[in-house]
């Protein structure tokens, strides 16, 4: 599995997350041929599966971008819709632990 990463400067960049089905859908379709060029297609993933990527395959990305456009002027944008790596990892080993610390009522 080779994850899709945004990288417009060179220093690790961003790797695009989204929220939904469809937004995934339509970036694929904006990015046209060069999309099919490099075979990618959509995977839904778990939290679990996502903290690895980003821990081994996608260790240099700096960047978390959530639901980003394709489009040459989603490059600009790009700093304002991302979190850091590091904080994105953290938010989602906490919300697991949330989930699993859970306490049902008797």
């Amino acid at each position: 599995m080779q994850p899709l990463t945004l990288d417009p400067d060179g220093d690790g960049g961003f790797l695009p997350v989204f929220s939904f089905e469809e937004e995934a859908q339509a970036f694929l379709q904006l990015l046209g041929e060069e999309g099919k060029e490099l075979g990618w297609r959509i995977r839904e993933t778990t939290p679990g599966e996502l903290i690895s990527v980003l821990l081994a395959l996608c260790a240099q990305v700096k960047r978390i971008a959530l639901d980003p456009l394709p489009l040459s002027c989603g490059k600009a944008v790009l700093p304002f819709i991302s979190v850091k790596r590091n904080h994105f990892v953290q938010d989602l080993m906490e919300e697991g632990r949330r989930m699993t610390g859970k306490l049902l009522p008797a």
